[in-house]
């Protein structure tokens, strides 16, 4: 089976990946890994970091079809997560239907105020590179995952996929995601 979690930034896909790796044993890849490794070790293929989930969606997913077919052919239990959009997942998923499994994570119920709150008292995960920023630079940033958020949820309904929302009850939603994995 072939996991893909994908969502806004701050969602907790990471964790969500982590305690799926601990709980089930099932390896994983942080889109965050592949995104800085092209920026970083081959600049010609133009990754933006800074652009946004969806142009990064756009741009990485070529790339992670290509893995996640491969991932397929040798039947390997992996998670992917990340930016990813599920337009692209559910074109994979309609090749692969008993194979593909997805779920997408966002924030549409709280004001970017309160998110960056709860991004302050719950800092210190890996890959926390909210921790580096300001207020005033992530404001923006939260807001536009808001927006992305929406999308999601929209997109979600259009795909049949599962859509959590982590805007309250952060720990009790990540329980209800590892409930309809194991459930799958």
């Amino acid at each position: 089976m072939l996991l893909f979690i994908g969502g806004a930034a701050r969602t907790g896909k990471g964790i969500l990946v982590r305690r799926l790796l601990v709980e089930q044993q099932m390896s994983y890849l942080s889109l965050d890994v592949l995104k800085m490794g092209l920026t970083r070790g081959v600049p010609e293929y133009e990754i933006d970091p800074d652009a946004g989930p969806m142009v990064l969606g756009e741009r990485l997913w070529p790339l992670v079809r290509e893995m996640s077919l491969n991932l397929l052919m040798e039947q390997v239990n992996y998670s992917i997560e990340g930016e990813l959009l599920p337009k692209h997942v559910a074109a994979l998923r309609s090749d692969y239907p008993e194979q593909v499994r997805a779920c997408f994570l966002g924030y549409t119920e709280i004001t970017p105020a309160q998110k960056l709150h709860e991004i302050r008292a719950h800092a210190g995960y890996p890959n926390d590179w909210s921790s580096e920023c300001s207020d005033a630079e992530l404001l923006p940033i939260i807001t536009n995952m808001i927006a992305f958020s929406h999308y999601l949820r929209e997109e979600c309904a259009v795909y049949a996929f599962p859509y959590f929302d982590t805007s309250h009850a952060f720990e009790q939603t990540h329980d209800e995601v590892v409930a309809y994995i194991r459930a799958g």
